[in-house]
């Protein structure tokens, strides 16, 4: 799964604050209409070419929680404080005894280009250091994507190396860039990023507000 890039901000004033919580199969109607959208399932995930259904989406929801109750993955949903749903991000192939994990995200058409995407993804990365210790953090991408590469590296990631024509879409090949930061990468970007972030678009994570678990939040 790949990054799926947000940028610019330009949310309404009354949908600046988010929040992010566990992945429940209630989610399945939200996740099924978004991955309706053939480019967008082709770009997120490339095992998904074609669009996928509700049961499908079941499906894969109920494999999510049963991985996470054996802390092979963990999954959020981000929602507006009235329960519109944004997006969702998790922690993918996690593996304890190396340190590693792989962080995809994806964010709904509406709440594209808003700020929204690089501050959840901030706290996916928060979430695999502060709290699992973890040590590396990967993601991929298409190559063509220019925005998502603009917004890896605003995090911090790295490129490790290129999957050669790795990735088909619209009749065509494309190459597949691999990236990650370290742990003590993402401390040295951490501090920056939150300065540089404006605290009016916001993401917490739980139902109850917190400086530290929030983006761009204060330590």
């Amino acid at each position: 799964m790949a990054i799926k890039r947000v940028e610019q901000e330009s949310i309404p004033n009354n949908q600046r604050s988010f929040r992010m919580r566990p992945i429940d199969v209630s989610d399945a109607d939200i996740v099924a209409d978004w991955f309706q959208q053939i480019e967008d399932v082709s770009i997120f995930d490339r095992q998904l070419p074609l669009p996928v259904n509700h049961a499908d989406v079941v499906t894969q929801i109920n494999s999510m929680i049963k991985d996470q109750e054996k802390d092979k993955c963990r999954w959020f949903m981000t929602e507006t404080m009235e329960g519109t749903a944004v997006g969702l991000a998790g922690l993918e192939a996690i593996n304890m005894l190396h340190g590693n994990a792989i962080l995809p995200v994806f964010i709904g058409e509406p709440w594209r280009r808003t700020g929204v995407g690089i501050r959840i993804a901030s706290m996916m990365i928060d979430l695999a250091f502060k709290q699992l210790r973890l040590h590396r953090v990967a993601t991929f991408y298409r190559a063509d994507n220019v925005a998502t590469h603009a917004l890896v590296s605003r995090l911090g990631f790295k490129q490790e190396g290129i999957s050669r024509q790795s990735w088909f879409n619209q009749g065509k090949f494309f190459d597949l860039k691999n990236v990650s930061v370290l742990v003590d990468e993402w401390e040295q970007i951490r501090t920056k990023l939150r300065s540089e972030l404006s605290p009016e678009v916001n993401v917490e994570l739980g139902p109850r507000p917190s400086a530290v678990w929030s983006w761009p939040g204060k330590d």
